[in-house]
């Protein structure tokens, strides 16, 4: 974003009571150099006149991703193992490959992210980071490598990120090393710097956070993954009236962010698809909820169509008051789907129509095919060569195709 610039009402000459930004920046750095190191600069707040900020020329905001524009803070509300790491991940992924994520349009330049977390191991974002690679070019995944980089927990200390006092010269050191445009927080509680339902707390822990992240980037933006409430009545609250109270804790958070994702468990599942909500969005329009599931071959997510948010609302609600009815089987159960396509091994599509023509409907069948490779039932293999289709199959069946797979490419070499 560019510096704020100033029509002039007459060529040549400011009026007199207008003070542009390079001058006053030039006054803070005349103070500075004058002040005794270690000393606190006071400066009044930036202001600006009526008239003034009338003529002002701004550059419209770079939008990161659904409605979170560079320099504001974003929050995305979740309970705790739902996918908020990476999910988060995949939106930094796509966005510096100047991709959509679940539809929604990326910032144009690849933008310098920086995950701090406390959580997940350098095992957890290696496996991560390995899936979403498959597909893309060497290019592709050197440009992440020189736009992403993320805190990894190999020192004894690392897991301790809480904004305090001992630990602000870590932070400074880490932001200075990589001065990120895009710092994502993970998860909130471990940044908070006091108690969690406090509102002074939750606002001078985001207040340093600004402030640090400034010193070396003045127009980089924040995204902080924190936990909601859970329990069928809470989690019916990522959407609607009470989007505001998803969250735990203070909900400082909240009123402080520029824009809010609530994100909630589409069903029961061990993969369930993710609904996203637009809880809040002060710099455009809010985008209607959907949802997304993720594929176990990329650890992406891809925009899951037919979710019936009425349906979900209602069964959630029913839920909340001890009203449930009986449980819907599901057309086809995992056994099932093991004994459809026995020993043989197909591609994505074509085990897909198998469990669809034994009665499991489009998205049932892709569920299950997630859920069978995931615990291991079934194995996924896709050939190292351009536009290869992915084969699931039992595992002994699949180390099969493998060998056939190997043998007719060793046949072309040599033909070669």
């Amino acid at each position: 974003m560019a510096t704020p610039a100033l029509l002039e009402s007459r060529p040549g000459r400011e009026p007199p009571h207008v003070k542009t930004v390079e001058l006053m920046n030039k006054e803070t750095e005349t103070v500075q150099a004058e002040t005794p190191e270690g000393a606190d600069i006071v400066r009044p707040y930036s202001t600006r006149r009526w008239d003034e900020l009338a003529r002002m020329i701004l550059e419209s905001p770079l939008v990161i991703w659904g409605g979170w524009v560079l320099g504001a803070l974003c929050a995305i509300f979740g309970i705790g193992g739902l996918g908020k790491s990476r999910l988060a991940l995949n939106i930094a992924r796509n966005q510096v490959l100047g991709i959509p994520f679940a539809g929604l349009p990326t910032a144009a330049k690849p933008l310098k992210h920086l995950f701090m977390g406390s959580e997940n191991s350098i095992h957890r974002l290696q496996y991560d980071v390995r899936k979403m690679n498959v597909g893309l070019t060497p290019a592709q995944i050197k440009t992440l490598g020189d736009h992403i980089s993320l805190a990894t927990l190999e020192g004894p200390d690392d897991t301790y990120i809480s904004i305090t006092p001992a630990n602000l010269e870590r932070w400074q050191l880490t932001l200075e090393k990589h001065k990120p445009d895009v710092l994502w927080v993970d998860p909130w509680g471990d940044v908070l710097d006091g108690e969690a339902n406090s509102d002074e707390d939750a606002r001078a822990t985001i207040s340093t956070l600004r402030r640090l992240l400034r010193r070396v980037n003045k127009e980089a933006g924040i995204c902080i993954l924190a936990h909601s409430r859970t329990g069928a009545a809470n989690i019916l609250q990522a959407v609607g009236y009470d989007a505001a109270n998803f969250g735990k804790g203070s909900k400082a958070l909240y009123s402080t962010a520029r824009c809010v994702w609530n994100l909630a468990p589409g069903d029961e599942s061990d993969n369930p698809p993710l609904l996203l909500v637009h809880a809040k969005s002060n710099d455009s329009p809010k985008e209607k909820p959907f949802a997304v599931r993720l594929d176990p071959e990329t650890m992406t997510y891809n925009r899951e169509e037919g979710f019936d948010l009425d349906a979900w609302q209602a069964d959630l609600s029913a839920r909340s008051r001890g009203r449930r009815g009986p449980k819907k089987s599901p057309a086809m159960t995992e056994d099932q789907a093991a004994d459809a396509l026995g020993i043989k091994v197909g591609t994505s599509a074509e085990v897909i129509q198998i469990l669809r023509d034994k009665g499991a409907t489009r998205d049932e069948a892709k569920d299950l095919s997630a859920r069978l490779v995931l615990a291991g039932v079934w194995e996924q293999w896709r050939p190292p060569v351009k536009n290869a289709a992915t084969f699931i199959g039992p595992p002994d069946a699949l180390m099969k195709k493998r060998a056939e797979v190997a043998d007719r490419l060793q046949k072309k070499l040599k033909v070669g």
